[in-house]
């Protein structure tokens, strides 16, 4: 197969992916300017912490609340701290390096397609689930320019997107959440 019609095979099955929110989950977005940097709580898995240009907050991911905070954050080692979050140390991801988690022992995923780059797209996978296999089962729930940092919470029932201007927070909802 050369390289045109493997092209256009790619691009057949990013069409056949549903777009939007994944069954199951509920979206906020947050508008953020000048975002820098993410990073979940490991040990608060719904607390979320945001850095930007405007100073750092820390969201609740389970009541939609956003509280600031003191900036401190280390873009070397890619950690911040946060009051609410006592003495723990968030692994951030942004502009400055760093990721966030891909997937998530209970098998769901995220992955990204770039087909007409700069242009990206973020792509959910549920369940063990592959866009190139079984594109139907997947939801595209990004599809722009630059995202800064995406990925899920330790244990696995919230999920990040975020851009230099806002971020998208998925929420896992009733039977399908996750105790960790």
């Amino acid at each position: 197969m050369g390289q045109e019609e493997d092209r256009k095979r790619l691009l057949n099955l990013l069409d056949e992916i549903p777009r939007g929110v994944p069954a199951g989950w509920e979206k906020e977005t947050f508008a953020v300017g000048g975002l820098m940097y993410l990073g979940f709580s490991n040990l608060q898995t719904e607390k979320l912490v945001v850095i930007s240009s405007q100073g750092q907050s820390v969201v609740d991911c389970r009541t939609w609340e956003k509280v600031w905070c003191t900036e401190c954050y280390d873009e070397q080692d890619l950690t911040a701290c946060a009051a609410p979050l006592g003495d723990e140390l968030i692994p951030i991801a942004g502009g400055g390096g760093g990721g966030l988690r891909r997937s998530v022992p209970q098998g769901d995923g995220l992955d990204t397609a770039a087909p007409f780059w700069p242009k990206e797209q973020i792509i959910f996978m549920p369940r063990y689930a592959s866009w190139y296999q079984s594109p139907e089962t997947c939801t595209v729930i990004f599809d722009d320019y630059a995202p800064l940092a995406f990925g899920f919470s330790r244990c696995g029932n919230y999920m990040a997107v975020g851009t230099s201007s806002e971020v998208d927070i998925f929420r896992r909802i009733g039977e399908s959440s996750y105790e960790l």
